[in-house]
């Protein structure tokens, strides 16, 4: 009967274990974003206009952050266009389709920074190598941006191919949820 009590008390507080880790991820992604820098493999895929220069609004998370809501802007000409991508959660990946297929992984830094790349293979099964960095502010410290510059640098990325982004960015600050 005791071992059953201990089993019983172990299950439960495995339960709530992981319900608090899931509140604490879902504290650490939500939330207004910012893009400030993306670096990638093929810069042209990053340049002004081109679709996988983003520039990110709101995070949320769905079924305990299984799922995530990207929703960002992309300008098309002086014209930005809003999007939402759903990505699917496995592991401590999350896929999601938008100009292909994606395979994005997040890092929070701190409460202001969050790190994230990706690897988008197009319809041509072309790949590329995206890093960003989203804030809830303008500007990263000497720390923050070491912290990126060595994730760019972990996926291959050359140093030259970081563009501050968030100095182009006057898409309008909020977005229509859907």
């Amino acid at each position: 009967m005791m071992r059953v009590i201990i089993l019983l008390l172990t299950l439960d507080v495995l339960g709530v274990s992981s319900v608090m880790m899931e509140k604490r991820l879902k504290q650490k992604l939500e939330g207004k974003w910012r893009t400030i820098y993306l670096a990638a493999s093929t810069e042209d895929k990053i340049k002004e206009g081109s679709p996988l220069r983003t520039y990110f609004r709101l995070i949320l998370c769905g079924r305990n952050c299984n799922q995530i809501y990207l929703y960002f802007f992309i300008k098309k000409g002086a014209k930005c266009q809003e999007y939402k991508v759903t990505g699917r959660k496995e592991q401590e990946v999350y896929f999601a389709e938008y100009e292909g297929n994606n395979a994005l992984v997040l890092k929070t830094v701190n409460e202001k920074i969050l790190l994230f790349h990706y690897f988008n293979t197009n319809k041509k099964n072309e790949v590329t190598r995206v890093a960003g960095v989203l804030g809830k502010g303008k500007q990263l410290t000497k720390e923050e941006m070491t912290e990126y510059m060595n994730l760019v640098e972990s996926i291959g990325i050359e140093d030259e191919k970081v563009l501050r982004v968030m100095d182009t960015d006057n898409c309008p600050s909020k977005i229509k949820i859907k």
